[in-house]
């Protein structure tokens, strides 16, 4: 969104899931990832799930999908007697901080939520407002102004998984036409968006197919037109170099159709984009070229909107540089995440690349056991 508001600055964390304590950790408008597996990357991402939630008033789903306030809360009630969140914007001013307490039923509620913000055009200076208590967080509600900044702020974050390619994943299915307001989590309107794009952003489009064509040169377009039988419906198609015939995504290997995906998300029009773009490990299943050019993509959206990626992927890690590096690492019970120093690796960058330095690791993020 063009007027989307300023780039988070910060974000604090406590109690939630393997997180222990994670305090004031910066975020720039360009963050990758690392850790081993089981150090708690997707956690970290997971938070933001868990705010989108609060924002749409599900924390009572969110906690029964999931098992339970246990689950949820660090090493469960008994060690940990809450969850604690605290978001900084840029400007140090606006903020939004939201403290959960376990129930009876093992359910979560909201028993502090408080809101900071400084609109200079209307008021002389800063102030906070609490929002109150409940069984719901109260960011979501319409009738608490106050709280618009960050409202919409978290109504627009997302987390894309684009992993499940199966038959039945939600890549591959028919979408309806009108289903195009924003590209979907898991992208099961893929083809009503590209739809979208194709006859009201030809340029983002072209850019689209460009980059699919540099990946899969036998890539021709994308054949997006209604079903003959169902005007509403549509579904993904394309066409093959040299021939007229066109083909359903199923056609596509795995690692094409995520990468159709991937560049969809990250090269549609700057105005669509979520405030935050958050993928968890997108370079699964592609071809290391494709790695290169998803990297770029990244760097690109990232000029814009704010990018949160994880990975466990030396090559994709190598497209960065050592300001964009979040390391995710067990220490004192729990996750945490810093950032490396930079001065010290740059050093070593004479030597060796990003993703030999972590695979040595001089970057942090390594299991235990290779420690």
């Amino acid at each position: 969104m063009s007027d989307t508001p300023a780039k988070l600055s910060a974000i604090s964390v406590f109690g939630f899931r393997s997180i222990r304590a994670i305090e004031e950790l910066e975020l720039r408008p360009l963050n990758v990832l690392i850790g081993a597996i089981g150090e708690g990357k997707s956690y970290f991402i997971e938070v933001f799930a868990f705010l989108n939630a609060l924002r749409s008033e599900r924390l009572a789903t969110y906690v029964l999908e999931r098992g339970g306030a246990d689950r949820i809360l660090h090493f469960g009630s008994k060690q940990t007697d809450r969850i604690r969140i605290h978001l900084q914007f840029e400007g140090g001013v606006n903020g939004y901080e939201v403290v959960l307490s376990p129930g009876q039923a093992d359910n979560l509620y909201v028993s502090r939520e408080v809101v900071s913000f400084h609109d200079k055009k209307k008021h002389p200076e800063p102030f906070k407002r609490s929002l109150g208590s409940g069984a719901e967080a109260q960011i979501g509600s319409s009738a608490k102004p106050i709280s618009s900044y960050v409202r919409e702020h978290l109504s627009s974050w997302r987390i894309y998984h684009f992993h499940d390619t199966g038959p039945q994943s939600a890549l591959k299915r028919v979408a309806s036409v009108d289903d195009n307001q924003f590209l979907r989590a898991d992208g099961a309107n893929l083809a009503s968006f590209l739809y979208r794009l194709k006859n009201t952003h030809r340029e983002n489009y072209s850019h689209i197919v460009a980059a699919v064509r540099t990946v899969a040169p036998f890539f021709h377009d994308f054949q997006l037109t209604p079903s003959a039988l169902d005007s509403t419906k549509i579904r993904l198609e394309w066409q093959h170099v040299g021939t007229e015939s066109y083909f359903d995504a199923s056609s596509m290997s795995d690692g094409t159709l995520r990468f159709v995906a991937l560049a969809t998300l990250l090269m549609q029009p700057v105005e669509l984009l979520p405030s935050v773009i958050l993928m968890d490990e997108p370079e699964l299943g592609l071809h290391p070229y494709a790695i290169e050019v998803l990297a770029a993509a990244v760097r690109q959206a990232s000029a814009y909107q704010q990018v949160i990626v994880s990975t466990q992927s030396s090559l994709l890690l190598d497209q960065f540089e050592p300001e964009d590096i979040l390391v995710a690492d067990r220490a004192d019970g729990g996750t945490q995440v810093t950032r490396p120093e930079t001065e010290r690796l740059r050093d070593w960058l004479d030597e060796y690349s990003l993703g030999q330095l972590w695979e040595k690791n001089d970057l942090g993020g390594r299991p235990a056991h290779e420690q």
